[in-house]
Order: C-alpha cells, then structure tokens, then sequence
C-alpha cells in the first residue's frame, strides 16, 4: 500500500519525500511618480457615465475623492446659460463644481447616469479640445462646518 501512496504523490507530505526549490519572487517595479494614473494614457474626460450607478465618485486632483450616494442628492444649481458652474446639494455637504462646457455633466449627473467627474489637473491630463467640458475646481463644503459657521453667527447676533 506505501508504494501505491508514493505513486501518487499522497506520502511525500508527510514521508519527507525530495524538497522542492523555493520560487524566487520578482522584482518591484521602481517607483518613480506619486502620481496615480487613473487611465494608461494622458487623456482628460470630465465625466464618465453607466447606466445607473449607485455613487457618483467625484475624483479630486489635489485632495481625497468622495463618493456620495445618488440617493442622497437633493439638489442641482446649475448655471444653464454659461454651463460654468454647478453645485450638487447634499444633506451632509456641497459640492461646487467649476470649469467650461459643464452641460453634458450636468445633464448625465440629473439622469442618474454619471458614474465619476474628474477635476483638470496638468500634471496628470493633456489639455482637452476648447470645446469639451473641463472640470477646473472643485469645492466640497460639509454640512457640519457650515451649521458651525450659521451656529456661531447666530450667537453673535444674539
């Protein structure tokens, strides 16, 4: 019965069979840039759509990304005449959305069908065509600091 275990393999676990060579791993890449790409190659795309996400992750350049619930957004000011500007009004903060072109964000976001907007940084991107959107800043404001702020103004008053 142990050659017929040997045969197949089950006692070399436990009878000390021949040692196998330890696999090397392969070396780290060298890293060069704290710069994330997002994408493989430089493009800038203001926005990005799927059918129906569940968050809308607004991807900062220079500080961290959010990602709020579609649920949760109560409203959209939008400067429709310029497409300048936007602010997505949430219960807990307000994103306020700057840049050219914004329409088409605008838009995709009042469907439900925006799935991340990007901030325009140029160390990241190559400049966009002059006529597609270009998201230029972003400013989140949270709720708390502002209750703060009306808070504090209230008692001043007082």
């Amino acid at each position: 019965m142990s050659s017929d275990a040997e045969r197949s393999g089950i006692g070399k676990l436990w009878s000390g069979g021949t040692a196998k060579e330890k696999q090397t791993r392969p070396d780290p890449l060298p890293h060069s840039d704290n710069v994330v790409q997002l994408r493989p190659d430089r493009a800038y795309v203001a926005h990005e759509v799927r059918e129906h996400p569940q968050r809308l992750h607004i991807c900062c350049a220079t500080q961290p990304s959010h990602y709020p619930a579609y649920s949760s957004l109560l409203n959209i000011i939008h400067d429709h005449d310029f497409d300048k500007a936007f602010t997505l009004v949430y219960s807990f903060m307000l994103v306020e959305v700057t840049g050219t072109h914004l329409g088409a964000v605008v838009h995709a976001i009042s469907y439900g069908n925006c799935e991340r907007i990007n901030e325009y940084h140029a160390k990241h991107y190559d400049r966009p065509a002059p006529n597609e959107p270009v998201i230029e800043g972003i400013r989140i404001t949270a709720a708390i600091k502002s209750l703060t702020g009306i808070e504090n103004a209230q008692t001043e008053e007082a």
